[in-house]
């Protein structure tokens, strides 16, 4: 599973938008979209612990999605 389809499920099972989650992490809107879009493959570590912060959980289970694929 790539990154990309880790953070559509989370921003999917949280209900929050491309929008709060940028606010959140201090991205831009357009940061997250190529994310998510799988433009930019994976963001720093600093930025995924950031988003994962976000999304109220540790970043080792976002890491353990994309191993689960």
């Amino acid at each position: 599973m790539e990154y990309a389809d880790v953070l559509r499920y989370y921003l999917e099972k949280t209900g929050m938008t491309q929008a709060e989650l940028a606010s959140k992490t201090g991205s831009t809107r357009s940061s997250i979209g190529k994310l998510m879009k799988g433009r930019s493959k994976a963001p720093s570590i600093f930025k995924a612990k950031a988003i994962a912060d976000a999304f109220g959980m540790p970043l080792q289970h976002m890491v353990d999605r994309m191993a689960r694929g």
